[in-house]
């Protein structure tokens, strides 16, 4: 079928979307991801659950809307927790997504924009119910062969679009919005984003009635005006400790929520690489953010978090530029590790030897941080 988008040449497209350059891109592995399809259309009788990982973020609970309106017979979860920009998209929509929810009677999964089976559900994925895997996360060798990845879009949202537009969803507004906020989440307000987000970005408001301050809208709100988040900012530089690496400086610290938003103010107030640990009850959380003149000396964020969890008996991973890491334990001791580790990364990357006395795990004499 030959359409058109007011404005465009003509290419392939149904019920509003169109495929092909400078437009929402072709599958990466169409074969596979008709399988996925095929799957949940088949189990239109029975009970699909959309999961998302721990702390699910904007970008998650995106993918789980698109999901949701493409075949509105799935319910959606996520593990232990919805994080508080999740949960406004949510609310924002009147849509809900289950906290832990329950297996008994579900006939598949599709667990989205999660690399690790940690991230999703405790126990033995042979005990799962029959699952898929829809991610653009680069590494998945814990899901081992079968796992839908495309590691080229900025966001896993992009995925679940391809997936809307192949069942000949209408393109709606309110999907265009949620897209394009998952979209921007995860390529950190566009900091990290590829060709391939941008076009995707283009296509959705030049396809659809909205604008970016409709999408700014949902995403910020009243956030500019939330006491609670500006506290936690303020904290997090009153409790900031750093160090050099040369000219490169890590900083790190501690704030009770709104974790990933006082990393980003770190690396506006000057860090080159910031984490900032939130704690509640028994659990804490870690952010992790890098410019990206860090990630070009060939730091990921999303691996090295992941061997800070390993390390710490702990799930961490994530983006090459933004990751982060769930579990239990001390924050400070994490905190710690991460600025160590980091520090003996960044001296690798760069050819400058070791501190003196100071293994690569950050065993030894300990360099005394700055503090404020």
């Amino acid at each position: 079928m030959m359409m058109t988008v007011q404005g465009r040449k003509p290419a392939i497209s149904c019920a509003g979307w169109t495929f092909g350059r400078g437009h929402l891109p072709f599958p990466r592995d169409r074969e596979l991801m008709w399988s996925v399809i095929s799957d949940i259309l088949d189990n239109h009788g029975g009970s699909v659950l959309v999961l998302a990982h721990h702390n699910a973020d904007i970008d998650a609970v995106a993918t789980s809307l698109i999901l949701k309106w493409a075949f509105p017979w799935v319910r959606l979860g996520a593990f232990r927790s919805i994080s508080q920009a999740g949960k406004k998209l949510l609310s924002y929509f009147g849509e809900e997504m289950e906290i832990d929810p329950s297996l008994d009677g579900v006939s598949l999964m599709i667990i989205i924009d999660s690399s690790s089976p940690m991230q999703v559900l405790e126990g033995d994925t042979s005990e799962w119910p029959r699952y898929h895997v829809i991610d653009h996360h680069p590494d998945h060798s814990h899901w081992g062969d079968g796992a839908y990845v495309d590691d080229s879009m900025g966001a896993c949202v992009e995925i679940a679009l391809q997936m809307a537009m192949l069942t000949n969803s209408p393109l709606t507004d309110d999907m265009a919005v949620t897209a394009i906020a998952g979209i921007i989440a995860d390529t950190g307000k566009y900091r990290f984003a590829r060709p391939v987000d941008l076009e995707v970005t283009s296509f959705l408001l030049s396809g659809s009635g909205i604008s970016m301050e409709d999408v700014m809208l949902v995403i910020e709100g009243e956030e500019y005006f939330d006491a609670s988040k500006k506290i936690a900012q303020l904290k997090a530089m009153r409790r900031l400790r750093f160090r050099k690496v040369a000219d490169q400086v890590v900083a790190a610290s501690r704030v009770n929520s709104f974790e990933a938003a006082a990393c980003r103010v770190l690396l506006v107030a000057g860090a080159d690489v910031a984490f900032v640990a939130a704690e509640k009850k028994d659990e804490i959380r870690v952010s992790a953010r890098a410019k990206p003149h860090i990630l070009r000396l060939g730091v990921h964020l999303g691996h090295f978090m992941e061997r800070i969890g390993s390390a710490t008996g702990n799930q961490g991973g994530g983006h090459d530029g933004a990751a982060g890491l769930n579990g239990s334990g001390d924050p400070d001791r994490v905190l710690m590790l991460c600025m160590e580790e980091m520090d003996a990364l960044l001296r690798e990357k760069m050819g400058i030897p070791p501190e003196s006395g100071r293994s690569r795990s950050g065993r030894g004499s300990r360099k005394r941080e700055n503090r404020r």
